[in-house]
């Protein structure tokens, strides 16, 4: 399990469901956030299920049937686009209800459309984090609104508190990022694939060479391949050698948060969800997005936020400027209004008593005992 999107809410459902009483399980391909479901007292089984291949999928197939048998769950929750069509499958053959995550846009393709249509024969509901992905799911393929759920994504406040950092948390991430003091600190938790806005926030941050900026791009090239090469070539082109630095990935994302002084996501690819701006202004941080997909849902515009066209540098670095700028009592409003925000409209129970919903109302009868996330 990667520190992403979906991973993290795996791990926050597996754990909620377990203090719930109830029983979680949790076939993933591993990674950091298994530790911390398993301290949970969470159970994992790890399957290779990022890999592909047709003796892969035969295999991955074999293993979860296996574990199906074993462990008898009452419904099977899928939490990515890739094992989707693999859990279509369980479901039909072990007659389990179906709960389908479906977190970011899908592609316009005639697999993607076909595998949404079979989604119709089983027992499944679809899970959305936004009006923007529930819109799409039903004007782009055709899929009923009786069979989606809007569930906004879930932050957990006392994590996300900025008296739970200590000092030696704070001060061991600014090391490993090697921050200058004093600095502005503008961080950018994306992974680095094209579409999400990275050349152009650093097209942006040229721009104003008089502020003192350091730039965070935080982030994986795994699914692209090379883009690190291209963004390091990019910030040399710029003249921004030692104003960035790219962290790979990061375990103490409400440290990282602490740290930063303006979050952004500058995407002009759309995106369904990003629970960082949702982290980022729990920690009281002003965010800056473009206006593109559910990025809008995400925050509240002129009160938390700056929102700007997708791909447009010169707006992005002039609300760079302003964020910058903040007196300490604008930011200090800003921050109080911001924490507002995410706990009136993201709190983490109300998210957890939705899924809790969705599960019932897809298992009727029967209540949700064991779940199989993959």
């Amino acid at each position: 399990m990667e520190m992403t999107d979906p991973a993290r809410e795996v791990v926050d459902l597996a754990i909620l469901t377990q203090r719930a009483g109830e029983r979680a399980f949790i076939a993933s391909a591993g990674g950091p956030l298994v530790t911390e479901a398993e301290r949970a007292a969470v159970r994992h089984r790890r399957i290779p299920l990022d890999d592909q291949g047709l003796f892969i999928d035969w295999r991955n197939r074999v293993r979860l049937t296996s574990l199906i048998q074993r462990e008898r769950p009452t419904l099977l929750h899928s939490h990515s686009t890739e094992i989707l069509p693999l859990a279509h499958s369980l479901s039909r053959l072990h007659r389990l209800p179906l709960v389908a995550d479906l977190t970011q846009p899908l592609p316009d393709q005639p697999r993607i459309r076909q595998l949404i249509s079979r989604l119709k024969d089983i027992p499944c509901l679809a899970r959305v984090p936004s009006h923007y992905i529930q819109d799409e799911l039903e004007d782009k393929f055709g899929l009923p609104s009786k069979r989606i759920r809007h569930i906004a994504p879930g932050v957990d406040l006392q994590w996300h508190k900025a008296d739970s950092i200590s000092p030696e948390r704070l001060q061991g991430l600014s090391r490993s990022w090697r921050l200058p003091e004093p600095t502005t600190v503008v961080l950018m938790p994306m992974p680095l694939e094209p579409g999400l806005g990275h050349d152009i926030f650093l097209e942006a941050l040229a721009s104003v060479k008089n502020e003192n900026i350091f730039a965070v791009l935080i982030g994986s090239d795994r699914h692209a391949p090379g883009m690190r090469a291209t963004l390091e070539n990019q910030i040399h082109q710029y003249g921004l050698n030692g104003k960035v630095v790219m962290p790979e990935s990061c375990a103490d994302w409400p440290t990282a948060f602490w740290l930063a002084n303006i979050v952004i996501a500058p995407n002009v690819k759309p995106r369904g969800q990003n629970r960082a701006l949702l982290g980022a202004q729990a920690m009281g941080r002003p965010v800056i997005v473009s206006d593109i997909g559910a990025n809008r849902e995400m925050v509240q515009s002129g009160g938390t936020a700056w929102v700007t066209q997708p791909g447009d540098a010169k707006a992005l670095g002039m609300a760079l400027c302003q964020a910058t700028h903040l007196t300490t009592e604008q930011r200090l409003d800003l921050a109080a209004a911001a924490r507002n925000f995410v706990a009136e409209n993201f709190p983490q129970n109300k998210w957890f008593e939705g899924i809790i919903k969705l599960y019932n109302d897809v298992s009727q009868p029967a209540n949700a005992r064991i779940k199989v996330a993959a």
